[in-house]
């Protein structure tokens, strides 16, 4: 049992059988089932909605953890990045160096590699303000940028007015929170109707598992 399964265990059991059973789910189709298939029992509502929201808690740490350990990993590997680009660029500014002093020429050949130091393509400079340049050295660019107004379209959406090539809508989201004055602990009675509920979803999910492989042998 992992440490996310452990928390929830200590909290409600059926939320622990449920992340149990999303971890040996292989498709998004079987994961929609499983989900889809506690609700049908009616029975244990008061049940389920505390195990989702339990799930939904456990779930949402586990994502905080993982991207602190990918913040940390990728901070690791930058450094480690910089630490490469900055022995490179001291390379060539090493051979730059004793070029310039005249201690290097500009080609320099070994037994098996060349180096060579080449000019780049001349590169300019502005150090005053553009205005301040000839005219002939100068170009203007005129761009107009047109986007559309979302947050006037909307309040007209309010006021019953449509405007033709958008569309509004509103989007739905879940919230989980505690009841006020209760505790996210369960009774020693409902203890057992998470371990019956349990069974009986496993049960489904495995029977759902076998019709679709003899659907395949077929």
């Amino acid at each position: 049992m992992n440490l996310a399964t452990q928390s929830l265990a200590q909290t409600s059991l059926t939320a622990a059988e449920l992340w149990y059973q999303l971890e040996l789910a292989q498709t998004s189709e079987e994961i929609d089932q499983l989900l889809q298939s506690i609700w049908h029992n009616q029975d244990h509502q008061e049940l389920l909605i505390d195990a989702q929201a339990e799930l939904a808690d456990q779930i949402d740490a586990e994502l905080a953890a993982i991207k602190a350990r990918m913040k940390f990993l990728i901070d690791l590997h930058q450094a480690a990045i910089n630490k490469l680009t900055g022995w490179r660029e001291r390379l060539d500014q090493t051979i730059l160096y004793f070029n310039h002093k005249g201690l290097l020429t500009s080609e320099m050949i070994g037994k098996q590699r060349r180096i060579v130091v080449k000019e780049n393509p001349p590169t300019c400079e502005v150090l005053v303000d553009p205005a301040q340049l000839p005219e002939q050295y100068l170009r203007i660019e005129t761009k107009t940028l047109i986007c559309p107004d979302k947050k006037a379209i909307a309040e007209a959406w309010k006021q019953g007015i449509p405007v033709d090539g958008t569309r509004v809508y509103r989007k739905r989201k879940v919230i989980y929170s505690l009841v006020p004055g209760n505790l996210p602990e369960y009774q020693a009675g409902k203890t057992v109707e998470a371990q019956s509920l349990t069974k009986t979803t496993k049960n489904r999910v495995e029977s759902s598992k076998l019709k679709r492989r003899n659907q395949r042998i077929k």
